[in-house]
């Protein structure tokens, strides 16, 4: 029996804990020597540059790692946002495995082979907890072993419910570029993609128009739902409406270095903080 996200995320902890890893200091391994030519960054580098584009100006991470945690590229155009992940190091030559730096989005799906995500107080390490990470393994389709992993990060006050549904999607839209067996890399507990005859999902009825102009994210995130409707053989005018709601690195840093570039961005404006529960 699968275990829940929060039972996930006490056992990660107590890994964490029996490693005897730091809550309230940052110590992220960094090196020189990251592979930017690599079959992973080769594959995924269209998908994540058009999700990119399609984020412009957002505070949003499209970050990619290898299978060992190691971050390989990240994708973000907010400087604010950029400033405030090279505090806490995570920028390409970081390594972000749970063995690293404790419960994270990169690491927990990792660890797991599953997707995760790890909202603000469920990150271990206190320096962490002013983001939500969406993370999601990659698997080669030819064999099926995990190559590295994806993770979507924002500020933990953004609301994020579907924000697990856009990783998977873009996940999966790497995975599609590898060569090999159709669906062999699918991930664990996706629907498997039946044939596409040229389809085009129906409008929504007005019913189910959102209340609020959607924001770029919201926007691909409600298009990730309809896809993965799509993929599982459902019409998405019979489903019940989806609601959305509304560097320089360095080597350590402590939780309150790192909670500073949170506060500082909160002149931009942003929702009311966003409670999980797991």
């Amino acid at each position: 029996m699968a275990l829940s996200r929060r039972e996930r995320i006490r056992a990660s902890w107590s890994r964490c804990a029996e490693r005897g890893l730091a809550v309230d200091f940052l110590r992220v391994p960094f090196s020189d020597d990251v592979d930017t030519d690599s079959r992973l960054v080769h594959y995924a580098a269209p998908v994540l540059a058009a999700l990119r584009s399609s984020l412009a100006n957002e505070p949003v991470a499209v970050l990619l790692s290898d299978r060992s945690g190691l971050v390989l590229r990240r994708e973000c155009d907010d400087p604010a946002f950029l400033k405030a992940l090279d505090d806490v190091v995570l920028a390409p030559g970081a390594t972000y495995s749970e063995e690293a730096v404790g419960t994270n989005g990169f690491g927990l799906a990792l660890a797991d082979d599953r997707v995760s995500l790890v909202a603000s107080r469920d990150h271990y390490n206190h320096s962490l907890r002013d983001y939500i990470c969406a993370g999601v393994p990659i698997h080669d389709p030819a064999d099926g072993a995990t190559v590295g992993a994806l993770s979507l990060t924002v500020w933990s006050r953004t609301p994020a419910d579907l924000l697990s549904a856009l990783a998977t999607q873009t996940a999966m839209n790497i995975e599609a570029r590898f060569p090999g067996r159709a669906g062999a890399g699918r991930l664990p507990g996706a629907p498997e993609t039946p044939p596409d005859h040229g389809r085009v999902l129906p409008k929504q009825r007005p019913s189910q128009q959102p209340r609020h102009r959607l924001t770029r994210i919201e926007a691909l995130e409600r298009d990730a739902i309809a896809g993965a409707l799509a993929r599982a053989g459902g019409d998405a005018a019979t489903q019940p409406p989806i609601s959305v709601c509304r560097g320089r690195p360095c080597t350590a840093v402590s939780s309150t270095t790192a909670s500073k570039a949170s506060e500082k961005s909160s002149s931009r404006g942003s929702a009311a903080p966003l409670s999980v529960s797991i």
